[in-house]
């Protein structure tokens, strides 16, 4: 029993190849087969799909040598142009660079008209241009001109933009950078109202006496509107100055009082300094409550100030001692003028 057994499996292993049946090393080989197949299907359709491409820029190449030579027969300029480039030295690159400013020329045609830019209206500036040119003016130089013009009324005062053009502008620039003007910065003027030129207030009180209130309302708006026009500021600061004579012993309400008149809910004799700094801050309330009703002043900044009994009229401030008692000048309200500081 034993020695069958073993003949059967020697038989067995005589149909095995590395292990395989010859079924299976069929199988094997026909998948390789497709294997190679399809390697060489896949390569033939890439050549096959490349040499389709080829054919295709060759024939827009072909298309765009025909419009070429289409747009050249339709302008007989460029035609003498490209035939008279091709014969100088310069030959192809010639021809090549004045194609190039063309197309560019072309683009830049497209966008104007994208603009609102049509070829006549280029043509007329290019005209203008020209004859600027021809008068010595710098188109650039002119151009950064009007944007310098620009910006500065852009930060104008609002209420000074109508009555300025940029003729004035340009002259005041002018004027500057020609030395016609001192050297140094350029300060407006003080305006001193005092009682020494018959502008008075009740004693110890801010109330403007009927002539005095008359001038504020009719002839200081307009001299300080001319001034605001030449000097270019936005910011009128009135100081109420006293002199040196006490005021008397009071309960001051102006904590309480000066916001109601300054928004006219109030009258300005409602208010009760106790010291001649209150007396000084009231008597430029009132002021400033007068000024700020003339339309030639809407748009600017009243600011009210106190000087009290410090500041002489020299400028110089009033400490050495002394005590100068009744003096007309020195009750006085200044008015100053400048532009508004940068935030």
């Amino acid at each position: 029993m034993d020695g069958h057994i073993f003949r059967q499996s020697s038989s067995y292993r005589q149909g095995l190849v590395l292990g395989l049946t010859m079924a299976e090393i069929m199988i094997l080989l026909i998948f390789c087969l497709l294997i190679t197949m399809a390697a060489f299907l896949k390569r033939e359709q890439a050549k096959r799909e490349e040499a389709e491409e080829q054919v295709r820029i060759e024939r827009v190449s072909s298309m765009a040598d025909h419009n070429l030579v289409m747009a050249i027969k339709q302008s007989p300029e460029l035609y003498e142009r490209l035939g008279s480039e091709v014969v100088t030295s310069r030959g192809a690159k010639a021809v090549d660079e004045f194609w190039r400013e063309l197309v560019e020329s072309r683009n830049a045609m497209t966008e104007l008209k994208k603009g609102g830019l049509s070829e006549k209206d280029v043509r007329d500036r290019l005209a203008e241009m020209e004859q600027l040119n021809a008068k010595g003016i710098n188109l650039e130089k002119a151009l950064r001109d009007a944007d310098i013009v620009g910006s500065i009324e852009k930060v104008m005062p609002a209420a000074s933009r109508p009555s300025t053009t940029p003729q004035m502008i340009a002259d005041a620039l002018g004027r500057g950078l020609s030395g016609d003007t001192p050297s140094g910065h350029q300060w407006p003027p003080i305006i001193r109202l005092s009682e020494a030129d018959g502008n008075f207030f009740r004693t110890g009180s801010a109330e403007l006496s009927p002539e005095f209130r008359e001038k504020l309302m009719m002839s200081t708006p307009g001299q300080i509107a001319a001034l605001i026009k030449k000097y270019d500021v936005d910011v009128i600061e009135v100081v109420g100055h006293t002199d040196e004579q006490p005021v008397g012993i009071r309960q001051s309400n102006l904590d309480r009082g000066l916001v109601p008149v300054l928004r006219n809910y109030a009258e300005v004799t409602s208010l009760v300094p106790a010291d001649n700094a209150g007396l000084g801050l009231a008597r430029a309330v009132s002021v400033v409550g007068v000024l700020s009703r003339s339309p030639l002043l809407f748009g600017y900044k009243l600011i009210p100030l106190s000087g009290a009994q410090l500041v002489n009229t020299d400028e110089t401030l009033a400490i050495d001692g002394s005590f100068s008692g009744d003096i007309q000048e020195r009750r006085r309200i200044e008015i100053r003028l400048r532009k508004s500081s940068p935030r």
